[in-house]
């Protein structure tokens, strides 16, 4: 067990530093890319288009890597022989959906464009049908390079997946400098096919010794049913959520030019926590199916309960200094060339919308994949199902009075609310799930909470004469370690652990 709990931690720790490493390119992605083309309405079409595509390619990406990893390890440990058939049959099997799915968008383009934003006008809509159909390809060589990544993920190589940010980071930066003036926005297009391509070929030469291509009829292999058995209430589940992030932007592009721009890169500065934590936890899965798997229920509930005490304990000073200085962190990121105070605003108003989603989210995924990897994905399903009908309510209301920060805090209200009944479904699934743990902590927690809020406020009036980049460091180094202080024995743990290993 000792052995198992190291190898997981520093499996762990590799794979955070590979996520901050590509987090951190992709900040510089972003900062080039705000620069370069700012936030206007081809801005918005490009972001529209390249969403749907990054909507399809997240539910077909995240149900296919949730079935797949306890399937095939099942079968590698059972019956070695026929994993590599296994896998042939999954990459023949997604490339025919894949295939079907890009003619459909193609087709329907004007039909999903209508859809997609019904406040533009038709001309605005043949472009952003243009869009639609150009990204529609992609979705063929996005859905086979999460085969591969969930390959690798299954066979305990998690290095090369996280990567493939670093990959798509650099190429993109490099095409932005080489022909961003020339086309302008549409150098994001050709970054898009670019990094797809080059990513798949990527992760087919990392993982060749896992697989190959055999004949066969996929559609004959009683493991592809089992795993299309699994993948059916993931497919819902994801497909509400999918809903709802059509909906969001269906709301924010009615509320101005670029803001649907502006929102997307609040996005990605949450997403930089979001990643990580999902990372993360993609590595926690598998260890967690192979203690279910070997039925020790109590090792998985420890495993667990832990890894919600450490990341909400890491998560929760983040989430308070967004929320108060998310004006200053778009500033520092994206505020300068064509990225005006108005792109600022609208960003710093959906950013702070999103900060309350950090630990949440963590809560959400953790025990969302402690209950697939019992094989139940029903239940995950329906809390999934609950809380986006939530938020796809809450998203019209809060748009009403607060604009894009109420499409983005009812996101945010939605995750807290899945990840709750997500605890409540883990404990009835393993009675060893003991939250008690998690209850005390929770007092050292709001007195963070109270310090983070405090020193932000102070920070903002003291030092509002000096530049904003230093004003936000010393906000936050002072924060920090006030909080660490008031939660010193969880951290001691922690720290210790990194130390040690």
């Amino acid at each position: 067990m000792k052995t198992n709990k190291k190898s997981i931690f520093k499996t762990m720790i590799s794979v955070s530093g590979i996520v901050v490493f590509a987090k951190i390119l992709g900040f510089i992605k972003q900062i080039v890319t705000a620069n370069a083309f700012g936030a206007t309405l081809q801005t918005d079409l490009i972001s529209i288009s390249e969403g749907l595509m990054s909507n399809i390619d997240f539910l077909l990406v995240q149900t296919l890597a949730t079935a797949f990893v306890p399937i095939y390890i099942h079968i590698k440990t059972n019956n070695p022989e026929n994993s590599k058939k296994f896998v042939s049959n999954v990459i023949k099997f997604f490339l025919l959906v894949t295939t079907i799915i890009a003619i459909i968008v193609t087709v329907t383009g004007p039909i999903i464009s209508k859809i997609l934003a019904p406040s533009y006008s038709s001309e605005l809509t043949s472009e952003l049908t243009s869009y639609v159909r150009i990204f529609a390809p992609t979705v063929i060589i996005i859905v086979e390079i999460a085969v591969f990544n969930a390959l690798l993920k299954a066979n305990e190589s998690f290095i090369p997946g996280e990567l493939i940010g670093v990959n798509q980071s650099l190429i993109l930066i490099a095409l932005v400098l080489i022909i961003g003036e020339k086309i302008g926005p549409d150098t994001i297009v050709v970054a898009f096919y670019t990094y797809a391509v080059f990513n798949l070929l990527f992760l087919m030469c990392f993982s060749n010794k896992y697989w190959h291509i055999e004949r066969g009829n996929p559609f004959k292999d009683p493991d592809i049913r089992r795993m299309l058995t699994m993948m059916g209430p993931l497919i819902l589940g994801y497909s509400v959520v999918f809903v709802n992030q059509q909906v969001d932007k269906i709301i924010v592009s009615g509320l101005g030019e670029g803001i649907i721009t502006a929102m997307g890169y609040a996005a990605v500065l949450a997403n930089f926590i979001n990643t990580f934590v999902a990372s993360i936890c993609g590595v926690l899965f598998t260890y967690i199916t192979k203690s279910v798997a070997e039925k020790n229920n109590k090792a998985a509930a420890d495993l667990v309960t832990q890894s919600m005490i450490q990341m909400g304990t890491a998560l929760l000073p983040i989430s308070i200094l967004t929320l108060m200085n998310a004006n200053d962190i778009v500033t520092i990121a994206f505020g300068r060339g064509k990225f005006d105070l108005t792109a600022v605003g609208n960003c710093s108003l959906a950013l702070a919308g999103y900060s309350f989603m950090f630990v949440p989210y963590s809560i959400r995924e953790i025990f969302s994949r402690f209950q697939y990897a019992y094989g139940d994905t029903k239940k995950p399903m329906m809390n999934s199902t609950i809380a986006i009908g939530f938020n796809v309510v809450f998203s019209i209301v809060l748009s009403m009075w607060l604009g894009v920060l109420g499409v983005a805090l009812a996101t945010s209200l939605s995750v807290l609310l899945c990840g709750l009944l997500n605890i409540v479904t883990s404990q009835k699934r393993n009675s060893y799930l003991d939250m008690k743990q998690v209850v005390k902590t929770i007092p050292r927690w709001l007195i963070g909470i109270v310090i983070c809020i405090a020193v932000s406020i102070i920070g903002q009036r003291a030092l509002v004469d000096i530049h904003v980049l230093l004003r936000f460091i010393i906000t936050t180094i002072v924060a920090l370690i006030l909080y660490c202080i008031v939660n010193y024995s969880t951290i001691k743990t922690l720290v210790k652990e990194i130390i040690h290993k």
